[in-house]
């Protein structure tokens, strides 16, 4: 009996061995308003990681970038190189501040009183921060995390109609948390005021969890926060500390490891198939709508949009105070992929939305037309 069993256990943990991980590098608060570790840039921490072969997915304070501690811009140009390279910029909020009392901690949903904010607000926040992430970076992010992980359906339903496709918060993982919305929660953070006394028992505790939860749950997402990340915080000993896991991971799953930003893991998964959130309604994750292409656009773009059984298909298009500009698309269409010309001739440059409805499920874009 004893035989038997072994025989089952051994080619079951031999195949999970052989499985693949995706590993996601956050890192929080890009640009803390900490200025006591300095210099406050992002690029020792980037080349460290880029020498194991890792993606870094940011998540900027959009205000920061306007706020005296960027003054000299050095933050801005390291962060649209970090693009370039291949890294991931993704919304961290507004100001991280809360709009009610005024904490630090959370800005969505303030945890403190327990109030939820208005659409109007969250909007307002949501988008004064995408407007200065594509002012300043060139930037349209397509993942979003939250101040202190606290938001509320209006939060989802506030991010959706801007555009966003991924959240990286609590609540359920590799999963729709709302309708258009898919959620990756981050697993775990290690690095907070790293000090060399807990430097091995942190390392060690990191690669025991992503060889068992990681596996388990076939992603790893590691969390860190700027300003612990500066080479001026302990003579680089985060910087060193995370070259000495990238080094150790490679080692342990060779080509096995896939490094990728937010936002590549959570399409991934999403586009492998899930269901959604219990407790919501049902949305069929074959109903997708692209982001236009060319964007920026002069004069004109495609828009196109995959659906997924016939039906009653209306697309229009809206100005930045959500005054409706023209309608491309309103009748019958088949199943399967639809691309509609949108023709800007004429029109000021500026944002522009998209909104399309088909069947009574309705998703959002957002595009730039630039003269």
């Amino acid at each position: 009996m004893f035989k038997s069993l072994l025989f089952f256990i051994l080619p079951f943990f031999t195949l999970f061995a052989q499985d693949s991980l995706s590993f996601i590098i956050r890192v929080d608060d890009v640009q803390s308003r900490n200025v006591s570790y300095v210099p406050a840039g992002i690029a020792p921490f980037e080349n460290a990681v880029e020498l194991r072969g890792g993606k870094v997915t940011w998540a900027v304070i959009p205000h920061r970038l306007i706020e005296n501690m960027n003054t000299s811009g050095i933050l801005t140009q390291q962060l649209i190189s970090t693009v370039a390279k291949g890294h991931e910029i993704a919304q961290h909020g507004y100001n991280h501040i809360c709009p009610k009392c005024n904490g630090t901690s959370h800005e969505y949903y303030c945890s403190s009183q327990y109030f939820n904010h208005p659409y109007a607000v969250q909007n307002n926040m949501t988008q004064l921060g995408l407007d200065l992430l594509l002012d300043s970076l060139g930037q349209i992010p397509k993942s979003f995390v939250p101040p202190g992980h606290q938001v509320d359906t209006t939060s989802y339903r506030v991010l959706v109609d801007n555009n966003f496709e991924f959240l990286s918060s609590n609540g359920v993982t590799k999963s729709y948390i709302f309708p258009g919305l898919f959620n990756l929660r981050h697993h775990q953070e290690y690095t907070w005021e790293l000090t060399q006394a807990n430097y091995q028992t942190k390392l060690s505790q990191a690669l025991f969890d992503i060889k068992t939860n990681g596996m388990s749950d076939k992603y790893f997402i590691i969390l860190l926060h700027d300003p612990f990340i500066r080479q001026g915080y302990q003579n680089g000993i985060v910087v060193n500390w995370m070259g000495e896991l990238l080094d150790s991971l490679n080692s342990t799953f060779g080509d096995r490891i896939k490094y990728k930003t937010l936002s590549e893991a959570a399409k991934a998964f999403r586009d492998a198939g899930t269901s959604i959130a219990d407790g919501s309604e049902n949305f069929n994750i074959q109903f997708k709508l692209k982001q236009n292409f060319p964007n920026p656009f002069n004069p004109s773009t495609i828009i196109s949009f995959q659906a997924p059984n016939e039906g009653t298909a209306l697309l229009k298009v809206y100005d930045m105070l959500g005054n409706e500009i023209v309608t491309l698309l309103n009748g019958p269409i088949s199943a399967g992929e639809h691309s509609v010309r949108f023709d800007a001739n004429g029109m000021a440059s500026g944002v522009y939305f998209y909104r399309l409805t088909i069947n009574g499920s309705t998703l959002s874009g957002k595009m730039l037309l630039g003269k």
